[in-house]
């Protein structure tokens, strides 16, 4: 068997995916494609599967404190184009892996297969899970994420997905041909104080979990 080693997966399914007219579906996996594929030239170490045509799995391992920013991203970017994706972060190690990512297994995909199946229960549309102790305190996180990404308009997300990416918001105005005033009051009514702060502190215990 080979040695564990440290990974974050991330399991995901597109919400009311089997009532979309054909359409509608082309539309969602041509966004998919080039959400993945942009991703993936920043993260080299992010693999990506689809399955079911509706489903996704990816691996972050070198990268893993990048998954919550992945995530949210992902979250911001479908919502743009009217599509909603339940996303379960999993915390953990590798202890087998195969040719293929959704094969594979270890605590990271324990953590985020099983409350992926929980959010299709609750409703809600982000999961961040690990060991114990983690779990207690990221899932307190979760739901003060969910709560916001439940409530942001396609204005909001815009803003989100470019503040994400580190951009000013004098640049975010320009973008999206609006004045910066207008920026703020974005990010403000989309909780993006709430946001970072949750993503700051993912990102500064994930190295050492």
């Amino acid at each position: 068997m080979a040695a564990e080693k440290k990974a974050i997966v991330i399991s995901g399914d597109v919400v009311g995916s089997s009532y979309l007219k054909p359409g509608a579906r082309k539309k969602l996996q041509h966004v998919l494609d080039i959400f993945i594929y942009e991703s993936v030239q920043k993260w080299p170490d992010l693999e990506v599967e689809q399955y079911r045509g509706d489903s996704i799995q990816a691996i972050l391992t070198s990268n893993r404190l990048a998954a919550l920013r992945i995530t949210l991203l992902l979250h911001s970017y479908l919502i743009q184009y009217a599509f909603k994706m339940r996303l379960a972060i999993g915390v953990g190690e590798i202890s087998f892996r195969s040719k293929q990512v959704i094969t594979s297994d270890g605590s990271a995909f324990q953590a985020s297969g099983p409350y992926l199946d929980t959010l299709v229960k609750s409703g809600e549309l982000i999961s961040i899970a690990g060991n114990e102790e983690f779990t207690s305190e990221w899932q307190v996180h979760s739901s003060s994420l969910d709560y916001l990404i439940q409530h942001w308009s396609i204005q909001q997300a815009e803003a989100i997905y470019l503040q994400l990416q580190d951009l000013t918001q004098d640049a975010i105005a320009q973008k999206l041909k609006i004045k910066q005033p207008a920026v703020y009051y974005r990010l403000q009514g989309a909780g993006w104080s709430v946001v970072n702060k949750i993503l700051t502190r993912f990102e500064s215990v994930i190295p050492t979990v």
